[in-house]
């Protein structure tokens, strides 16, 4: 690991921790960038790296998930996610709030080109944080709508299937805000684990208890099986259950973007006031 692709203004570079796990790190994986942040839109404190690798070299992340587990192993106080390159660029093109702080040059640990990547103008990055999550969940809404005529119906089922699409579409977008990748994932327990690091209401969503593990089922079993069996049913007093769950995830899916746009704001307010 060569000084030049460091970022020596970095503080945690002066972390003998953080610069062992930088050698394990570039020595097993084809490294283009890592940045090294404390996501302050986590419920805690998150010291992430975010290691970021060429599609040319690796093209299926997961293949990388084995050795870095083994690189992370016994640091508790860092976590770690990976990320092509060009998906990052793209987030940023698009107004990833979470990008943007993400990968401040500031953040940046190391690079094997020397260059950061380019985060984009602050001025336009809340009108398309706005857009894009105005858009996903007026997406939910429509499937919610849906939900609504169907258990009017009585089509208990078909309602079920409704708000499983409303389930999908609400953590996609707040992880997106939250962590800048949705987790690719139509099974709504894959997305509770997701967030649980960052997003705590949402990773609680549905309890460990007996009979909400029986209902998380019956939710991701609706995805397929309305589709494609004959056999799924659910009952009115689940279904209904399932309406109080989504009015609780569209409460603290909206307190989570009012907090991380307002937090936003304060922060441009700040740089403005320093500059």
């Amino acid at each position: 690991m060569r000084n030049k692709c460091l970022n020596l203004s970095h503080s945690a570079i002066k972390e003998e921790t953080v610069i062992h796990l930088l050698k394990r790190i570039t020595a097993a994986v084809p490294i283009q960038y890592i940045y090294f942040h404390n996501n302050f839109f986590a419920d805690k404190v998150v010291r992430e790296m975010l290691i970021m690798v060429s599609f040319k070299h690796v093209r299926i992340l997961n293949e990388l998930t084995p050795v870095l587990n083994i690189v992370f192993n016994g640091q508790t106080e860092f976590s770690y996610r990976v990320f092509h390159v060009h998906e990052v660029e793209q987030a940023l093109l698009a107004g990833s709030l979470f990008f943007y702080y993400a990968t401040a040059a500031q953040n940046c640990l190391f690079t094997k080109s020397g260059s950061f990547l380019e985060c984009g103008a602050p001025e336009f990055i809340a009108d398309r944080v706005s857009r894009a999550y105005q858009h996903e969940t007026s997406k939910a809404n429509k499937f919610l709508s849906g939900a609504n005529f169907y258990f009017k119906e009585q089509n208990f089922e078909h309602c079920a299937f409704m708000l499983h699409q409303v389930f999908d579409l609400m953590y996609r977008a707040v992880e997106i805000l939250v962590m800048g990748k949705d987790k690719k994932t139509h099974r709504i327990k894959a997305h509770q684990l997701y967030v649980k690091a960052y997003i705590k209401p949402l990773s609680e969503l549905f309890s460990d208890d007996e009979e909400e593990i029986c209902l998380l089922h019956q939710l991701d079993e609706a995805y397929l099986a309305v589709r494609y069996e004959n056999n799924y049913a659910i009952s009115e007093p689940d279904v209904i259950c399932l309406f109080e769950k989504v009015d609780v995830l569209y409460h603290a899916a909206e307190q989570v973007y009012q907090a991380i746009m307002n937090n936003h704001f304060d922060q441009q307010v700040a740089e403005i006031r320093v500059g």
